[in-house]
């Protein structure tokens, strides 16, 4: 499993164990970073721009620092 796979899964996580609004919260980073997060795949090539996407959405939006 590749970076951008396991940061997807961290923020499923961290969305879950925080209770948070799971379609409002997805949204919020698919608009700030680009791609929903829950059609990343294990087997999907580490893309260092959507990598760095990913992390300032998680920032921005749950103040999670990946």
């Amino acid at each position: 499993m590749g970076k951008l796979y396991d940061d997807c899964t961290k923020i499923e996580q961290h969305i879950q164990q925080n209770g948070l609004d799971l379609f409002r919260t997805r949204g919020a980073l698919a608009m700030k970073c680009g791609f929903l997060i829950t059609l990343v795949k294990p087997t999907d090539e580490d893309d260092p721009q959507r990598i760095r996407d990913l992390k300032e959405a998680a920032l921005d939006v749950l103040g999670l620092n990946l």
